[in-house]
């Protein structure tokens, strides 16, 4: 797949599970690993912990207040899809065992440019520092861990075909 068609499927990405079937073809193609039965919770979480995965579980955790203030803030889909991308992509690879904070940092920006481009928001964030992506989610500025969580229920669901 050339960079303007990876491009545009994730531009035109309706969801997660979208979004993440790109991260895991993407892994898959470029590095030959793979796995299956993840799944993704939402959660309030400390604000400058943007996802995390922890090591032995089958759960992506996303900063469900990052995200809500990149949407308030009207940003646009393209930078969006880009952000979750990466942030997925980033905890996809130490659920597979990659733990080395640095290098999966390398690993996630090396892939980005070379499968979606420079020119993409997710290489932004990717090679940059979140808040200098967007200065605006510093203004969350929150320690706390919120009491709830969202499972998505539409998420690595090429995989799991048989839950209703």
């Amino acid at each position: 797949m050339g960079i303007q068609h990876i491009s545009k499927r994730l531009d035109e990405a309706d969801g997660f599970d979208e979004i993440f079937r790109l991260v895991k073809n993407l892994v898959e193609e470029k590095l030959g690993l793979r796995r299956a039965g993840l799944m993704l919770i939402l959660s309030e979480i400390p604000s400058f912990i943007l996802a995390y995965h922890e090591v032995g579980s089958n759960a992506i955790v996303l900063n469900r207040r990052v995200l809500k203030a990149l949407q308030k803030l009207n940003r646009s889909k393209r930078e969006i899809n880009g952000y979750i991308f990466t942030v997925l992509l980033h905890e996809y690879l130490h659920s597979l065992g990659i733990l080395n904070e640095e290098a999966v940092r390398i690993l996630v920006r090396n892939l980005t440019r070379e499968t979606i481009g420079a020119d993409h928001p997710a290489f932004r964030v990717a090679n940059e520092e979140t808040l200098k992506v967007f200065p605006e989610i510093a203004t969350i500025n929150s320690n706390e861990f919120g009491d709830g969580f969202e499972v998505v229920r539409e998420f690595d669901s090429e995989n799991t075909s048989y839950i209703n």
